[in-house]
């Protein structure tokens, strides 16, 4: 036969040949179908599914990756073998006829199992055949505390939006309130959005308000944001006139109040007063930051009399308040002015009169 005396070399090109002929008309190989979108308890199982055609000697696995698809690749399973080292996950391959069904099956389902999980089949080097379905967990809102800031500080009349950030399925909704139930600046008790604009800030906006998540999946999470607003002094003073009588002690105050605490000093006649001698100053941190100053001088000298400046200031600005200590005098009561009478009428008159006078005297 002509067959038998081909060189032996022809015969082998010719069987390559003919095996190359019979891959190039093989199908390629096809993913039928995959599971759709699975949603899913913590603590639960789920099962995913890929049928494909014409698989032949081609590769399939299963592989993770987040839902915005990033860099950040996880592979599961290759073929019927696991990639993963931990007993919640199964791989399972079942024939039928020309379809072979992969399917992966993770229990005890954990936050982190959310994700896109993709049946790939790899056909070359350089191309692949991939089918995907999302994983959605169902979970309890959590605030991100690395995208939150806990304290805000701003000058009066900036603006500012205060901002949370929370995870869950489903997507948690924020709500803002301010503590003990005090009204927004924007108005209302409540506030919801992820974030809470604020413009023009006044010294009353400051204080502490609370971003709050809820998904309706087990308890809300909460943070507290303590917004900080820095102001000039402003300073009161309760008593701007005040009288004492030489030789006794008196006390002279001034209230500021400022965001950062501010500088507070005393001044007389252009003078600066200092602790020490007749003087003794003293500066008393109370909430709402509230600065109390207050000058006592021992044993009132004539030298004493007269205006004092109480100045304040801080990064933000100044302000200063007027005092003034003026002498009391005591009245002199003559007593040779008191008559006696059979009824003692006149006695009572003049001792009503001195009473009267004392108190007056008092108040003053």
């Amino acid at each position: 036969m002509r067959f038998s005396r081909l060189n032996p070399v022809v015969i082998c090109l010719i069987l390559v040949a003919a095996s190359l002929c019979a891959a190039q008309q093989q199908a390629p190989p096809t993913i039928t179908s995959i599971s759709p979108e699975q949603i899913k308890d913590i603590g639960e199982s789920v099962t995913l599914e890929c049928d494909i055609d014409n698989v032949g000697k081609f590769t399939v696995g299963w592989q993770k990756t987040n839902r915005e698809r990033s860099q950040n690749v996880n592979s599961i399973s290759l073929g019927p073998t696991l990639a993963v080292a931990e007993d919640r996950f199964k791989v399972s391959v079942d024939k039928e006829n020309n379809t072979m069904n992969y399917t992966l099956t993770i229990s005890d389902i954990v936050n982190t199992d959310a994700g896109l999980y993709e049946c790939q089949i790899q056909v070359n080097s350089t191309n692949k055949v991939t089918a995907t379905v999302e994983l959605q967990v169902r979970h309890p809102p959590l605030l991100q505390d690395n995208l939150m800031a806990t304290t805000v500080t701003k000058a009066e009349g900036e603006d500012v939006k205060l901002t949370c950030a929370a995870e869950g399925y489903p997507r948690p909704s924020i709500s803002w309130k301010r503590e003990y139930g005090a009204i927004l600046p924007i108005g209302g008790l409540s506030y919801t959005g992820s974030e809470l604009p604020l413009s023009s800030l006044t010294k009353e906006d400051r204080g502490t308000y609370f971003c709050i998540a809820d998904n309706g999946v087990g308890k809300s999470d909460s943070r507290t944001i303590n917004l900080e607003v820095e102001f000039a002094p402003v300073i009161s003073v309760p008593r701007p006139k005040v009288a004492q009588a030489t030789e006794y002690d008196i006390e002279l105050e001034c209230v500021v109040q400022a965001f950062p605490s501010p500088a507070v000093s005393w001044f007389k006649n252009g003078q600066q007063i200092h602790n020490g001698g007749s003087y003794g100053i003293t500066q008393t941190g109370q909430p709402d930051d509230v600065t109390t100053s207050t000058v006592k001088i021992s044993s009132v000298e004539s030298s004493h009399y007269g205006d004092y400046i109480c100045k304040a200031s801080n990064k933000v600005g100044h302000a200063e308040a007027r005092l003034n200590l003026y002498e009391q005098r005591i009245p002199n009561i003559n007593f040779s002015g008191l008559k006696w009478s059979s009824s003692g009428r006149v006695l009572v008159n003049h001792l009503g009169i001195l009473m009267v006078t004392v108190l007056l005297a008092t108040l003053l």
